[in-house]
């Protein structure tokens, strides 16, 4: 207990009954007594009516009553349905609220494969403190700053109710105040998100947690649970990493400092931000005073006082300098933040909407790690530390010729990384973020975003061609028509090229146009196909062409490249690249999540995917391919792209065998100019090396071919080219007319369609009553698919769905009514286009079943043709040998 909390209770002069802080705060001082002078009485008689004053009065408080009421019926006409929807799994949610969820005392243990501990990271066990063990002055400044009604209300303020309603009427949005019980089921139970079903589920759990609990543990459970900054989760953990000592060891100001840091850790942040924090420490003081909570003595002493803050890490055991430790609390963040219903988001329509994401997602992000690393975890990884241990040491070796050192750092300038992604699993083996030596704890793996050139080429170029149902064989010039495309790296043109070709030797043109072509043909980003598998640095300038040779404005990272890489070899099923295996929280020893249940994204048909790793062997298999140095010793089979970026300041070289892919960067951490010979072949021999290690006991296997890609005399031909081809030979006008037809009725009534569903648009989703949405799935019901061997617009029918999927869950939690009907319509959507393409492969198959007998037949025929022909040969000559002979005979008998 601090020393002026001890004076101001001396201080005291008669005993008198013990008084809670809060009974304080609720009684009222009294009034003086002021003696008030007597007016002769006016011998006017006194008026009948009401005077001018008083019907103005009443006037403006019938108006203000009336402004109310018209305000209440508003927000319930706009928001009814959302509030009741939310009331609903506010309540489901409460009914799983229980006090472990505040006291995580056990710490968050990471294990490796086998079940052996690699960290534990904790901090509540050791700055946990009671109610009764802290100091009555910190939850008194809590209260005087952030909840003077805390003892008055039974979790929601009303009065902030109705601020959070005039909010919404005025169109300020739906912030309002919040109780402190409201900021401690946000902290704990939901996401950052700001919106009216989200407000509404706080407070209906809010008052749920105060029908369970006291006062007094609410404010114990808040203090030990809100972020600090700099890691610091509770208030004892945060005195320590700022002052290097106990929450009751600190003087009034540096209290009032720290309960200052809650409203937001990094504007009052005591150490990069002091004036920002002792202003705030200051405001909270002047309410402490004026509550009654502190002594006038107390309030001077502490405005005049002033404290130094510095960062004592070592208050905290948070180190994840172990780069595969690392990896794993960062999967487990976004892991939690999407089971908390967090909705990632990796391409936008505009600057700003992209910078409001960010914000979101940082702040989400945070509060969710934070969370990790105070304790209450287990997360089950598939980290083998003598496999990471052997590649780290492969990456170390090979780089060891570069030894200058960075002075700022103390690290090598040049650095490398490489990321390995089992194919069976999709689990990520390996994390490499660095060159290993001390001090060197980034994790560039996946953290460091860089141009990956060339090696994006598989992703946005060659596989969505050959999902148009082009083939290796086919043909693009490599030509530049004007200055806008970009240069060969053999600066030149080789003429038309076959696709295998142009991969092969890296054609910047060829990737450029085939990614144009993409982009118009398939009516979709470029970048479409790395939003579907989460590129994190995608921007709103990269729908561009001219990603397609690494013009990216951030760029990527291994991790990122290596699950690209790693879902072609998975036919084109994008699976979450992550080490871990499940997780687990320790109260309860509940599993909430397991890698073997995760969902896998179809991004690339398996045809196209197939394709694009068939391509990818020429790199190395053909004579003017760039990576013709590079051999492996167990695999026959395997694919590889390498990358250079402008002026070679980035190098890549990712590829894959049937069992794993691997991707591997080098470069300066400042991007720099580098010896695109040396360092190029350094990232393949990295590769190459990792490759080895990894396949030694593994079988020597080819890539699986999918049923929808044959072998055509050396050609692979994918099932939908030769649909393609077949059916186009063999339509009939009639039928071919009627077919138009149709498809231009369907097309016709999809963008009647299209019109509802575009309008309004997302961004009003707040607007939305319940039956108008019922009305826009019905709406999405009636799109007509097209399913022919030209068109199909199963990709227009499922963007608009995921917009309307947006409305849904913009307005309502997951579960809910809208969200069902969704979902039945989605499924006999798909249903419905899986049939089609079903009996579209089936007709394929038929008329190639035709083709093959009618071939048959006219082999016969023509067998049978030359027979006859012999046969009509061997009796002419029959015929000229007896006519020779008769001829004779008559000769002679006439000589």
């Amino acid at each position: 207990m601090s020393e002026g909390r001890k004076d101001r209770r001396k201080k005291k002069e008669k005993p008198v009954l013990p008084v809670s802080s809060a009974e304080k705060k609720r009684q009222k001082p009294k009034k003086s007594k002021t003696t008030r002078k007597k007016t002769p009485k006016s011998n006017k008689p006194a008026s009948k009516g009401l005077s001018k004053v008083t019907k103005l009065s009443i006037t403006a408080l019938v108006l203000m009553l009336i402004a109310i009421i018209a305000g209440a019926v508003f927000f319930f006409n706009q928001y009814g349905q959302t509030i009741t929807t939310a009331v609903d799994a506010g309540q489901q949610q409460a009914e799983s609220i229980q006090e472990s969820d505040f006291k995580q005392f056990r710490p968050t243990t990471i294990l490796d494969v086998n079940g052996g501990t690699l960290k534990e990271l904790k901090t509540q066990e050791r700055d946990y403190l009671s109610y009764k063990e802290m100091d009555p002055l910190v939850s008194e400044a809590l209260i005087s700053i952030e909840d003077k009604r805390f003892y008055e209300h039974h979790g929601v303020d009303t009065q902030g109710l109705i601020t959070v309603g005039l909010n919404a009427v005025i169109g300020r949005g739906v912030r309002g105040a919040s109780t402190i019980t409201q900021q401690l089921v946000k902290n704990i139970y939901l996401t950052p998100e700001v919106s009216i079903s989200r407000k509404v589920e706080e407070m209906v759990m809010a008052q749920a947690l105060e029908k369970k609990f006291s006062k007094e543990q609410i404010l114990e459970y808040y203090l030990n649970n809100v972020y600090f900054g700099h890691g610091a989760y509770g208030i004892n953990a945060a005195s320590r990493v700022y002052f290097n000592k106990s929450i009751n060891d600190t003087s009034l100001l540096e209290k009032a400092v720290l309960v200052g840091i809650t409203n937001n850790p990094g504007l009052y942040d005591p150490v990069s931000n002091k004036d920002n924090a002792k202003k705030r420490g200051q405001t909270i003081l002047n309410e402490m005073l004026s509550q009654g909570y502190i002594t006038n003595e107390d309030y001077e002493q502490a405005t005049n006082d002033d404290f130094t803050a510095s960062i004592h890490s070592e208050a905290l055991n948070n180190d994840l300098g172990d780069n595969e430790v690392a990896l794993a609390v960062d999967s487990a963040t976004k892991i939690l933040m999407e089971q908390q219903d967090f909705r990632f988001q990796y391409q936008f329509d505009s600057a700003e909407e992209e910078e409001r994401y960010n914000q979101e997602y940082q702040d989400a992000y945070n509060k969710v790690y934070q969370r990790i690393l105070s304790g209450g975890y287990e997360i089950q990884t598939n980290i083998d530390p003598n496999i990471h241990q052997q590649l780290q040491d492969i990456l170390t070796r090979v780089m060891e010729g570069w030894s200058e050192i960075d002075p700022e750092k103390n690290i090598y300038t040049k650095q490398a990384a490489m990321t390995v992604i089992d194919n069976a699993t999709g689990s990520v083996v390996a994390s490499i973020g660095g060159r290993g030596e001390e001090g060197n704890t980034y994790n560039r793996a996946f953290l460091s975003y860089r141009q990956p050139g060339s090696a994006i080429k598989p992703l946005v170029s060659y596989a969505p061609a050959y999902e148009r149902g082009l083939l290796e064989t086919s043909t693009v010039s490599d030509d530049r028509p004007n200055n806008n495309y970009p240069n060969n790296i053999y600066m030149g043109s080789r003429g038309n090229l076959t696709l295998r070709n142009a991969l092969a030797m890296s054609s910047n043109v060829v990737a450029y146009k085939l990614a144009m072509e993409n982009q118009a043909e398939l009516q979709e980003p470029v970048y479409q196909p790395l939003a579907q598998m989460k590129f994190t640095g995608l921007d709103v300038a990269d729908d561009n062409p001219i990603i397609a040779v690494g013009g990216m404005t951030y760029g990527a990272t291994t991790q990122e490249m290596a699950s690209g890489i790693a879902t072609l070899v998975n036919q084109g099923n994008y699976r979450m690249p992550t080490n871990i295996q499940t997780i687990k929280r320790k109260d309860n020893d509940q599993e909430i999540f397991n890698l073997n249940d995760s969902p896998q994204r179809k991004v690339y048909s398996e045809d196209a995917a197939y394709l694009t790793i068939d391509t990818m062997k020429a790199v190395h298999q053909d004579e003017d391919g760039t990576a013709t140095d590079t051999n492996l010793a167990h695999n026959q089979h395997w694919a590889i792209k390498t990358g250079t970026t402008d002026e070679a300041k980035d190098l890549w070289t990712v590829g894959a065998t049937p069992h794993y892919t691997v991707a591997v960067w080098a470069g300066n951490d400042t991007p720099q100019a580098q010896d695109n010979t040396t360092v190029g072949k350094a990232t393949r021999q990295i590769f190459q090396e990792a490759m080895d290690l990894l396949n030694a006991d593994k079988e020597d296997v080819d890539f699986q071919i999918p049923a929808s890609v044959t072998n055509q005399e050396g050609q692979l031909i994918t099932r939908s080219s030769q649909a393609k081809q077949v059916l186009a030979t063999r339509q009939n006008a009639l039928l071919a007319t009627t077919q138009n037809i149709n498809t231009l009725a369907k097309t016709k009534a999809n963008e009647l369609i299209a019109e509802k569903l575009n309008s309004p648009t997302v961004s009003e989703a707040s607007t939305f009553s319940n039956q108008l949405l019922a009305d826009r799935i019905q709406t999405l019901s009636q799109f007509e698919l097209i399913v022919t061997d030209t068109q199909d617009n199963w990709k227009t029918f499922d963007q608009y769905a995921q917009q309307v999927l947006a409305l849904v869950q913009n307005v309502e939690p997951a579960g809910g009514t809208l969200t069902n009907q969704y979902n039945n319509v989605y499924s006999n959507k798909q249903t419905q286009y899986e049939q089609e393409k079903a009996a579209l492969t089936a007709e394929v198959d038929r008329l190639d079943d035709d083709i093959k007998t009618t071939e048959e037949q006219s082999k016969e025929l023509d067998q049978r043709i030359d027979e006859i022909k012999k046969a009509l040969q061997i009796r002419d000559t029959g015929s000229s040998s007896r006519n020779s002979s008769s001829s004779s005979s008559e000769a002679t008998e006439r000589d």
